[in-house]
């Protein structure tokens, strides 16, 4: 990764979540979060928010909040799109991924014993390193999908150089003084600001 980046993707871009989390970005995502709540946890948490939502995207940068709105439908060219908004590399690295599922971090795992009742026989006989999800538990290794997975990153890459040349950083004024008080409601959820993970997964 070429940057410290840690996002917020809102409910319609479930797909690029996993994607960003196998790129090994750290990646919150919940399919029930209201604007309001991705809006604050962006805020507050310091993450960058991922959009589709024209009108969600202005709310945000007027906020001050570090945002990227995302036009296409295609995977490859969201991909492409984040990575020359925000000047990040596409590199997959499974050493460095993240649960695509629950954002959880993984860890490499040589000792197949640990694994032998989450991996299938074939896989187990096949591949002698694992990567096991600390929060979930789901164990993952470099088998076929990993072809695909690689492919797609390479695609990325090449829209990303079309998307490149022809992008014109848009323009917003931002609110200066927006503080987090502003959020300090009744109707504020108990997790706002906390670096916790969607309780629903994509």
């Amino acid at each position: 990764m070429s940057s410290g980046y840690r996002f917020i993707v809102d409910t319609m871009l479930g797909d690029l979540a996993r994607w960003l989390r196998i790129l090994g970005y750290d990646t919150v995502y919940s399919r029930i979060y209201s604007d309001r709540e991705v809006l604050e946890l962006a805020f507050l948490g310091g993450r960058v928010l991922v959009t589709r939502d024209g009108g969600l995207y202005r709310r945000a940068v007027k906020m001050g909040v570090k945002s990227v709105l995302v036009e296409s439908t295609i995977i490859e060219e969201r991909l492409a799109e984040v990575s020359v908004k925000l000047g990040i590399d596409l590199i997959v690295d499974p050493e460095k991924s993240r649960c695509p599922e629950c954002n959880g971090v993984l860890e490499r795992v040589e000792d197949k014993s640990l694994v032998k009742d989450r991996v299938p026989p074939n896989a187990l006989n096949s591949y002698d390193i694992f990567y096991v999800c600390s929060k979930c538990g789901k164990a993952y290794w470099e088998g076929s999908h990993w072809h695909n997975i690689r492919r797609v990153i390479e695609e990325a890459k090449r829209r990303a150089e079309e998307y490149r040349k022809a992008y014109r950083p848009r323009k917003i004024k931002t609110r200066k003084g927006f503080g987090s008080s502003a959020f300090k409601d009744k109707n504020t959820p108990h997790n706002v600001g906390a670096d916790t993970e969607a309780s629903e997964q994509a």
